[in-house]
């Protein structure tokens, strides 16, 4: 018989065959869960940012909009091979936003939504390969604050408000220029961590009342072949302007603010097929408001906001294990 390794174990499903009165009973062990190692890389984006969009490029990531050093919102759309740390200038905006949502979509990336100074726009917004920027459409409403998940050819847009009403409908596009209201959330949110896990998308958090400045602990699941969207399960601690990224199957929500007063640096595990979360590690430091994507297996939380409110220019490497 092969001699099992500990390595062999933990990464294959161990099946224990016994013959009881010739029936064979069959035990299934599955592999433990993944915890994470978070790191700041060893370079920086070229300058701080904040509350912006990032979305994959093949190999490299795009760092679109958000708020500059000075506070101001920036056009700046930016490639950065994380392989290198190197970054270059991919084009610009045709109107500088924060906290918008945002997706690549084919060869082209889809900015929606944001703000711009005090207001928002409902301004859809499109960065070609060449870097051209155009805009393309418009929500239905302006809307910041929201959060954007593709999944197959279809984009998907969640939360954000407009002002101090928080929108709850769930909005579907699959060009970024007509829109179908395909659901409503049952908790309606700002700022909330958003992931997809195969063909659900998951929102964490979020504030769920502007006026008091309440966070929800709520897991709300949008299935997308169904069309059904429920409340799911219940994070440990309210959470709100959080960043999540999928990593062999779990999500891992990422800092934040824990009941909409404290700065966090929390690394929160969810599980799918149990809805239970469970801290599994810290980042190097407190941040809210980055934003985050996966390439190669890892997870990169990019810029945001430290302690003292200020955009960085950290990315920090989440790495499972």
């Amino acid at each position: 018989m092969e001699r099992l390794t500990g390595r062999t174990l933990g990464a294959a499903v161990l099946v224990i065959t016994a013959i009881l009165g010739g029936v064979a009973a069959t035990t299934t062990t599955t592999p433990p869960a993944p915890t994470v190692r978070a790191v700041d890389a060893t370079w920086a984006l070229p300058a701080p940012v904040a509350r912006e969009v990032v979305v994959t490029s093949g190999t490299h990531f795009s760092v679109v909009g958000g708020l500059d050093a000075t506070d101001a919102s920036t056009p700046a759309v930016v490639d950065v091979d994380p392989r290198s740390g190197t970054a270059k200038s991919a084009g610009t905006l045709a109107l500088g936003v924060h906290d918008a949502a945002g997706v690549r979509a084919g060869r082209r990336i889809l900015v929606f939504g944001g703000g711009t100074g005090e207001a928002g726009t409902a301004d859809v917004q499109a960065v070609a390969a060449t870097g051209t920027a155009s805009i393309i459409g418009a929500l239905p409403e302006p809307r910041a604050d929201l959060v954007a998940a593709r999944v197959g050819n279809a984009t998907y847009l969640f939360g954000g408000a407009t002002g101090d009403t928080i929108l709850p409908d769930i909005l579907r596009t699959t060009d970024g220029i007509t829109f179908t209201r395909v659901g409503t959330l049952p908790v309606p949110v700002r700022y909330p961590a958003v992931a997809v896990v195969g063909t659900a998308i998951y929102l964490f958090g979020g504030v769920s009342n502007s006026a008091r400045g309440i966070d929800t602990p709520a897991v709300q699941r949008f299935d997308t072949k169904r069309g059904v969207v429920d409340t799911v399960a219940q994070l440990p601690t309210a959470v709100s302007h959080a960043n999540a990224v999928t990593l062999r199957g779990h999500v891992f929500v990422l800092g934040g603010y824990v009941d909409n007063s404290r700065l966090s640096d929390q690394i929160l595990r969810f599980d799918p097929a149990t809805g239970v979360s469970t801290a599994v590690g810290v980042l190097p430091a407190a941040v809210s408001d980055g934003a985050a994507v996966v390439l190669g297996g890892r997870g990169y939380l990019v810029g945001g906001q430290g302690t003292d409110r200020a955009p960085r220019a950290t990315v920090t490497v989440i790495t499972p294990k």
